[in-house]
């Protein structure tokens, strides 16, 4: 960074936010001498065109954390910082529909300890919790602040959001009361322990939070900071059999995801056929269909038995090397439409898979072309092959449907 160029950030103005005006006007109030003014306003239109937007106090904490891998200087991206405060946004949102959900009357029970009815998915994330709570403790013990911000981002963002929060909406509007209170009890152990994460690094809004949650006993601590930090002893529910389900569960949702990605259904829940290749992934299969149902916002979901054939019209992918997905497309779209939309964009992307082939193949390619372009060239090239084989793969499949 330099003050001439006009990029140092002052704190105080990603707290608040600054226009760019302002930015201006602060030059004019420096020690710069006048000549390099002109610069340095250039300079803070090139990286700030539209100033800098408000981020506040929390999220800059736990951006400079994150960044503290790169030693005493830090390169800031205020789009991250930017990033870190929707991150608070999805806090709070979460932690209200969780309380939504809980309702007024609910009572959370003495110890934070599972009753043993638990579904796979309350399983699951009381053994991503635990994984949460080890990495931060063991992050704050080597002062590895990156690895603790990484563990807690994933553990709210891609966990307890993404997944957990979804498959729990079923729950909570069903009559099975035993399966509510223990996904109530699992959702209410996942806030308290995950703020209590999260407070060194979110001391505000995770404080703020905290305040709307039950109390497990009358003579608990007032405060967020002064409430004892979650320790692995306190939180061992690893289970890695419930991992290894929702992780095939996670596989199956990300190829159906793709699948309707391809063939641009975004109104429609196709029906969804598994093919797997043994009778125990067939059981992890159909214990995961329910959420694979939710997350992947599919039809029916289904085991095919042992050896027996996909459905016509369907789409093939990969889940993993045991278990093939094939989503249902017959009576869902018009095959000639889409086989001539197919068609025409294999045309293009052949002439500029062709195009790279015969850039790389000149005779002054390997001298003067620079390396990192060069595998830039040779990435852009596997990549087209790619979606060539793909559409290939849909042009047979259209031309069946036919």
């Amino acid at each position: 960074m330099s003050k001439s160029l006009g990029n140092v950030i002052d704190p105080l103005d990603v707290i608040h936010g600054v226009s760019l005006q302002g930015l201006h006007d602060q030059l004019l109030n420096s020690n710069l001498d006048p000549s390099e003014v002109e610069k340095a306003k250039e300079g803070q239109k090139a990286d700030f065109p539209a100033g800098i937007p408000e981020c506040g106090t929390d999220a800059l904490r736990f951006g400079l954390c994150a960044y503290t891998s790169q030693g005493r200087d830090i390169n800031l991206d205020v789009n991250r910082i930017l990033g870190y405060r929707h991150f608070c946004n999805k806090l709070w949102n979460a932690t209200k529909f969780a309380l939504r959900g809980l309702g007024k009357g609910f009572v959370p029970s003495a110890t934070s300890e599972p009753g043993g009815h638990e579904s796979l998915v309350d399983r699951w994330i009381r053994s991503r919790l635990t994984e949460a709570v080890r990495l931060s403790n063991q992050g704050f013990q080597a002062y590895d602040f990156p690895a603790i911000t990484t563990a807690q981002y994933s553990f709210w963002l891609y966990e307890l959001c993404d997944v957990y929060l979804e498959c729990l909406k079923p729950v909570l509007n069903g009559l099975d009361q035993a399966a509510t209170e223990c996904a109530c009890q699992t959702l209410y152990t996942c806030l308290d322990v995950g703020l209590r994460l999260l407070s060194p690094f979110m001391p505000f809004v995770t404080e703020e939070l905290f305040q709307r949650l039950p109390r497990r006993m009358p003579q608990a601590p007032p405060s967020l900071c002064v409430t004892p930090y979650p320790e692995p002893s306190e939180c061992s529910w690893k289970d890695t059999e419930a991992e290894a389900a929702i992780e095939l569960a996670l596989s199956i949702t990300r190829a159906v995801r793709s699948l309707r990605a391809d063939y641009n259904l975004i109104r429609i829940r196709p029906d969804c056929f598994l093919e797997v290749a043994d009778e125990a992934t067939g059981a992890l299969a159909s214990a995961v269909s329910g959420y694979v149902q939710v997350l992947a916002s599919a039809g029916v979901v289904a085991v095919l038995a042992l050896g027996a054939p996909a459905p016509q019209g369907c789409a093939m992918a990969l889940a993993s090397d045991r278990c093939s997905v094939h989503l249902q497309l017959q009576g869902l779209v018009d095959p000639a439409r889409e086989l001539g939309k197919l068609q025409a964009k294999r045309g293009e992307a052949q002439r500029q898979a062709q195009r790279l082939r015969e850039r790389r193949s000149a005779m002054s390619y390997p001298v003067k072309v620079p390396l990192k372009v060069q595998e830039a060239d040779e990435a852009k090239l596997r990549q087209t092959e790619a979606e060539l084989r793909k559409m290939d793969e849909a042009i047979t499949l259209f031309q069946k449907m036919l």
